[in-house]
């Protein structure tokens, strides 16, 4: 009963966390969906130490651990608009091509920076401790 409790609080935090993302987005007119602005609250929240992991871990477990589950209704409206597809899908597939392949170009090149990075480090702390 008391992780009943737990994780309907955890759900109503992330809850108000999001709605005051669709809120800031409506007041502030920005062109970023709500929950996006959302989740980037949360973050920063978390980064902060405002909001501590431990209090939306349950249920933060819970959405993710479930999360193909929320695509669902999407995938079945999709499926309702093959039209879609047969008229924009060359355009689709080219943008989520050259989208994939920057974000791997990207990862790739941040991971070799921190890499980097962290091996400058390693370097030097081994120079001190001679």
């Amino acid at each position: 009963m008391k992780k009943l409790l737990a994780f309907t609080g955890q759900l109503i935090l992330l809850l108000i966390i999001c709605k005051l993302g669709y809120y800031l987005a409506d007041l502030l007119h920005l062109p970023i969906p709500g929950n996006v602005i959302g989740m980037i609250v949360l973050f920063i929240l978390l980064q902060t130490k405002v909001l501590k992991v431990e209090w939306i871990e349950l249920a933060s477990g819970f959405l993710v651990k479930h999360l193909a589950f929320f695509f669902i209704p999407i995938t079945i409206s999709l499926m309702t608009m093959g039209w879609l597809f047969i008229e924009f899908g060359l355009g689709l597939a080219l943008a989520l091509g050259v989208s994939l392949i920057f974000g791997f170009i990207v990862s790739a090149w941040t991971v070799q920076k921190l890499s980097h990075r962290g091996e400058v480090k390693q370097h030097d702390s081994a120079h001190h401790n001679l």
